[in-house]
């Protein structure tokens, strides 16, 4: 792995893994960084335009137009919004361009997913450990600037840890015992950290990726890693029940036992009042195809249609265009080598897992860096469609 971050380069890897972690909010200017580096390699941007690439510069370029009639965040999003998407996208060519191991390319990916939720980890944990969790509050200070950030947007940056299990359901080659164990316990601190927060999006994140994983790579590996795999899985379940309590009473359940209170079955059948607003925003499609006001009802809670709501029709036709290049563009690569099944499951579980994000949160509204790392996960995935013959 460390000679695979030679190749890439130390610069990148350190501007990349700085974005993602984003202390004291200044991964802004960090992105201004990363775009100076890709421009700057010689003939690599004119290789790497592709369709994919095309229809993200667009989407941006539009979104950022109509952003800038109303900059409630700031008149640098203007620039952030046009430009940060594709630098991302490329920089995952780069980086799969560069490495060229299959399963050192799988590895990488999941230190970039961990890297990702060292902050909230940290904003939470340590809420965790001054405060304990006989506290409802969910809305938590940000580790680096003491910002409370909301629940929601904390959330989103445990999704791909909370999605562990499922990564590592298929055997992973070159990835040591004791990396396992840690990935475990980065798993355990997440979810207690989920558990403060009451995020219950990342808890269904957690079990849908998991089941997904299983049907996906259980029929494709042998019996005996099958029967080792539900025997595991058995105890745990079995140890779980038995040892640890599920009353809402208790002090863990905290933030839960709030927010089932507040609106309990009813709540999560219409996704916390979120199809309405859905129902709504698809009514303003035809009637206020320029977008409308946030005072109107709100954030429509789904990244398409709060794109339509700030950048009227087109850029939401363009990034339905693009999201859905980019799932034609995991379904290929998935295609490619079917045996290539530790890639393949954790593309499968990362795409999900992001997206099932993308359909309950606003997204480019407060979590911008989060549709980056899924840019710069399908800048990856597009290079290795159009480079790799097989992967090992």
């Amino acid at each position: 792995m460390l000679k695979e971050i030679n190749k890439i380069g130390i610069p990148f890897v350190a501007l990349l893994f700085l974005y993602l972690l984003n202390p004291f909010g200044l991964n802004i200017y960090i992105g201004y960084l990363l775009t100076a580096l890709i421009v700057l390699q010689k003939g690599f941007l004119i290789k790497n335009i592709d369709l994919g690439f095309l229809l993200l510069f667009l989407f941006s370029i539009t979104y950022a137009a109509f952003f800038s009639f109303d900059p409630k965040a700031g008149s640098q999003y203007i620039i952030i919004y046009a430009i940060a998407p594709v630098t991302l996208y490329l920089l995952g060519k780069y980086v799969a361009d560069k490495i060229d191991n299959g399963t050192n390319l799988v590895l990488f990916l999941l230190l970039v997913g961990c890297i990702f939720s060292i902050t909230a980890i940290l904003s939470v944990f340590t809420d965790i450990l001054q405060n304990g969790y006989n506290v409802v509050e969910r809305n938590l200070p940000n580790y680096w600037t003491g910002q409370i950030i909301p629940a929601t947007i904390m959330g989103s940056y445990f999704t791909v840890v909370m999605a562990i299990p499922a990564l590592l359901i298929p055997e992973i080659k070159k990835l040591p015992f004791l990396i396992k164990i840690l990935l475990f316990v980065i798993y355990g601190i997440s979810i207690a950290c989920v558990l403060r927060i009451g995020s219950r999006t990342q808890l269904g994140i957690s079990i849908i990726t998991l089941l997904i994983s299983l049907l996906y790579v259980m029929p494709r590996q042998s019996f005996k890693r099958n029967l080792f795999m539900f025997s595991l899985l058995g105890f745990l379940i079995f140890f779980v029940a038995n040892t640890v309590s599920f009353d809402l009473d208790q002090d863990w359940l905290s933030a839960f036992a709030g927010r089932m209170e507040d609106g309990g079955g009813e709540d999560i059948a219409s996704g916390g009042g979120r199809t309405e607003r859905w129902e709504k925003s698809m009514e303003n499609l035809f009637k206020k195809p320029l977008g409308w006001s946030e005072h109107e009802f709100g954030h429509a809670h789904n990244l398409w249609f709060d794109v339509l709501r700030i950048g009227g029709f087109l850029s939401f036709f363009l990034l339905i265009a693009f999201t859905t290049n980019a799932f034609l563009t995991v379904k290929r690569a998935v295609k490619k080598n079917k045996t290539a099944y530790a890639f393949n499951n954790l593309i499968i579980v990362y795409t999900l897992s992001i997206c099932m994000v993308f359909m309950v949160e606003p997204i480019l509204e407060g979590m911008f860096d989060f549709f980056a790392f899924f840019c710069f996960l399908i800048g990856v995935v597009k290079k290795y469609n159009a480079d790799y013959p097989i992967i090992d």
